[in-house]
C-alpha cells in the first residue's frame, strides 16, 4: 500500500475499534456507536469510491440508513478525492461540503518547539478535555459531558496516549497518539483560544510524533481540513500532503 492507502486503512481501523456496530450497504460501510448516537463523527456512513455513485444517491442512502435508526443528523464521508463532483448537490441539499487532507511525516521541522510536553493519562488531562467539549458546545453542556464519557471510552479502547502542554501552570493545548502496528495517528489536537499562537500545538505534535518513532511506528500520519490554519503548521512541522477524503454534513434542525 502506498501512503495514502494506510492513512485510509488506519482511518478505518480506528473507526471499527469504537463502532458497536458496523452495517454493509451498498457503497460502503455504515458505522455506528449505539450509546452515543448524537455524536456525527462516530455515526456516519463511509464510502470508498466516488466513481459512478450520484449525490442523489448517497443522500438517499444517508437518510434511509441513519434517518432508519433515528439519527437527526446525515454524515457522509467519501474516502475517494473524486468526491469534490459531489460537493455542489451536497450544499444545495443543506450539507456542509468539507476535504480533509491526510499528511505523513516526511521531513524535520522548520524549528524546534520552544514548550515542555509532558505524556498524560486521561484522568490528568481530563480538565482540557471537559473544558474543550464545553467550549465546543456552550448551550448544551449535558451533551458536552456525554462526549467527555464517550471519548473516555474511546482512550480506553484505542491505548491511546495524550501529550499536553502548559502555560504558566494551566493545561493549554493537548493531541492524542494512536498506535497500530507500524503507523500511528495524531488526532485531537487542540488549544484552547487564549493559548494560541503560542507554539502550543506545534509542541504537542511535535512530541507525539516522537513517541512514535521510539515505538517503533514507520509511518506517522495526521489529517487537517484543508481551508483551516492547522494543515499549514503541519507542513511546516515536515508533514507532506498524500491525498484527501470529503466529508458531508447535515446537522439537525433545531
Amino acid at each position: 500500500m502506498d501512503d495514502l492507502d494506510r492513512w485510509l486503512a488506519l482511518e478505518t481501523r480506528r473507526l471499527s475499534l469504537i463502532s458497536t456496530r458496523v452495517q454493509p450497504f451498498d457503497a460502503g460501510t455504515a458505522y455506528f456507536d449505539d450509546a452515543y448516537p448524537e455524536r456525527y463523527v462516530s455515526n456516519l456512513l463511509v464510502v470508498d469510491d466516488a466513481g459512478g455513485i450520484s449525490s442523489a444517491e448517497l443522500i438517499g442512502m444517508a437518510d434511509d440508513i441513519l434517518g432508519g435508526v433515528g439519527s437527526l443528523h446525515r454524515f457522509v464521508k467519501v474516502q475517494d478525492d473524486r468526491a469534490r463532483r459531489l460537493a455542489p448537490a451536497f450544499l444545495d441539499a443543506g450539507y456542509e461540503p468539507g476535504r480533509i487532507v491526510g499528511m505523513v511525516l516526511r521531513r524535520p521541522p522548520d524549528r524546534p518547539a520552544s514548550l515542555e510536553v509532558e505524556e498524560s493519562s486521561f484522568a490528568a488531562g481530563l480538565p482540557l478535555t471537559e473544558e474543550i467539549y464545553r467550549r465546543e458546545l456552550p448551550s448544551a453542556p449535558e451533551t458536552a459531558a456525554r462526549f467527555v464519557e464517550q471519548h473516555a471510552a474511546w482512550d480506553r479502547i484505542l491505548g491511546t496516549r495524550r501529550f499536553v502542554a502548559r502555560i504558566d501552570g494551566t493545561l493549554a493545548g493537548q493531541c492524542e497518539l494512536y498506535l497500530i502496528g507500524p503507523d500511528a495517528l495524531v488526532e485531537f489536537v487542540d488549544t484552547l483560544q487564549e493559548y494560541r499562537g503560542r507554539g502550543v500545538a506545534r509542541a504537542v505534535v511535535l512530541a507525539a510524533a516522537e513517541a512514535a518513532r521510539r515505538a517503533g511506528a514507520k509511518r506517522i500520519f495526521i489529517g487537517a481540513e484543508e481551508d483551516d490554519w492547522p494543515k499549514s503548521l503541519y507542513e511546516r512541522l515536515g508533514f507532506d500532503p498524500i491525498g484527501a477524503t470529503w466529508e458531508f454534513m447535515r446537522r439537525p434542525d433545531l
